[in-house]
């Protein structure tokens, strides 16, 4: 039952992270969802404001302030000529420019609330074009505006004030029974200067209405919800596979351990063992051979040791890689001559193709390691009498030697993880029982160290080949 509680608890503080990544996830989606859902309706409403203000600024310009001085309560298109001229430019003007439903012009009256119009684009449509709910007449509100009509400002501000002062338009969105839609206005100037009256442009906004409802409607909105939920739980069960591929890494690093210690560590212990039993059994005379065995083993033990040591500063990031100018050629040359006995013992052979005078900033301690356990692999895992070959070469700025067998070769499914801790290639133990699979971590973690790179190609049953690259300065 504790150990219930303990699983169920150690579970928990595994998933509280990840539950509190997932609700911030969705947090902050329906926060964004939010701000698009509000603020682009309010980004597509000014963009809209800012073509019809341009559009009011610029039709403006066509329209003389002496011109609309001219006009006077009372005139019709028939008496005016002024008058005549400004409704067919507004009438035109409405015609050629995209969702444009009215065009007027207005000027200020001595009231302060109100203003006259001096022109409607309205006055050149015949009763036909008038009748918009297509009644057979025209009705009150569909009749033009005529000089002289007032009409009061004060439900539309931007109307009688800033007009007059700049190009503006209305703050919202107008809906009536012919639809929705927004006012711009300009002020048309005098030759000197002085504002002479206001030319106002009521645009269509059903485009822009039908478009907002479709892109930002509460559906829409809904699906931004939703798309944060599955984020949220997608990045999750990502999260959540991540850490479970961690835990199965670490797992097969301590069950590595622990095989190396009951494998490796048992077979040197044993021999320790049987010696000291031999000692106390036999006497005197078996001392000298129970010296050499308890020799070999704690040989062995200390190999174990040594390895885990470099390992663990692998690891740890802590390798001191001390460079200094020295003769690659040389360093391999030393590695091959050491190798000769373990070589000679198995009636095998290594062929040198170095490149001369390869002089380069390196560790040689560290790199005479890294070639020593390639070569020792290369002599463990290939059959008597076999030939291997030690390769080096200048490419460019790089320096590269590499180790040539024809043994056992790799796995192709377990090729992909031989510079893993405590990785083996599946057929490894067939011809070396007692490795540890730490080796290649350890040459790929020096050579890291010195800013280079380590390749390895092979075929099972064919052999295989270890390349090291490393930066010449």
């Amino acid at each position: 039952m504790e150990y219930t509680k303990n699983n169920f608890k150690g579970r928990l503080r595994v998933l509280a992270p990840i539950a509190m990544i997932a609700v911030v996830i969705i947090l902050a989606m329906t926060l964004a969802g939010l701000l698009f859902f509000f603020r682009g309706r309010e980004i597509m409403e000014q963009q809209l404001k800012d073509k019809l203000q341009s559009t009011a600024a610029a039709a403006a310009m066509q329209f003389s302030g002496e011109t609309l001085d001219d006009i006077k309560t009372g005139d019709t298109i028939h008496s005016s000529r002024a008058l005549r001229d400004t409704v067919m430019k507004l009438h035109s003007m409405r015609d050629s420019i995209t969702n444009v439903q009215f065009a007027y012009i207005m000027r200020k009256t001595d009231d302060p609330n109100h203003l006259e119009f001096v022109a409607d684009g309205d006055l050149a449509r015949t009763d036909a074009e008038l009748d918009l709910n297509e009644n057979g007449r025209v009705d009150e509100d569909e009749v033009a505006s005529i000089p002289g009509e007032i009409y009061d400002w004060r439900e539309w501000p931007a109307l009688g004030t800033e007009a007059f002062l700049h190009p503006t338009v209305d703050e919202h969105v107008a809906s009536d029974q012919w639809g929705s839609s927004i006012s711009g206005y300009a002020p048309i100037r005098r030759s000197n200067g002085q504002v002479a009256g206001v030319l106002g442009i009521d645009m269509s906004a059903d485009e822009f209405k039908n478009l907002s409802n479709s892109i930002f409607s509460p559906v829409a909105l809904l699906l931004i919800l939703l798309a944060s939920v599955c984020l949220g739980a997608g990045s999750s069960l990502f999260i959540w596979r991540r850490r479970l591929e961690a835990l199965e890494k670490l797992e097969i690093e301590r069950s590595g351990l622990l095989r190396l210690a009951f494998h490796q560590l048992g077979g040197p212990l044993t021999i320790i063992s049987w010696s000291l039993e031999e000692l106390e059994d036999e006497g005197p005379a078996s001392i000298q051979r129970s010296i050499v065995n308890i020799q070999e083993g704690v040989k062995r033990l200390t190999s174990i040791l040594k390895t885990l040591k470099s390992a663990d500063t692998v690891h740890a990031g802590k390798v001191e890689y001390k460079a200094e100018f020295a003769s690659l050629t040389s360093v391999l040359e030393q590695v091959a001559k050491e190798a000769a006995p373990k070589l000679a013992i198995r009636g095998q052979r290594i062929v040198m193709d170095l490149e001369q005078n390869i002089t380069m900033k390196l560790d040689p301690k560290l790199i005479a390691g890294v070639a020593q356990e390639l070569v020792t692999n290369a002599i463990d895992f290939s059959p008597d009498k076999a030939t291997i070959t030690l390769k080096s070469k200048r490419i460019g700025k790089y320096a590269e030697f590499s180790v040539v067998d024809h043994g056992c070769g790799i796995p192709r499914k377990d090729l992909h993880r031989m510079f893993e801790e405590f990785t083996r290639g599946g057929n490894a133990t067939k011809y070396k029982a007692d490795g540890n699979g730490l080796g290649l971590y350890i040459v790929k973690g020096i050579i890291e160290q010195a800013s280079g790179r380590v390749f390895i190609t092979s075929k099972e049953g064919k052999g295989t080949t270890v390349t090291v690259k490393l930066p010449i300065a």
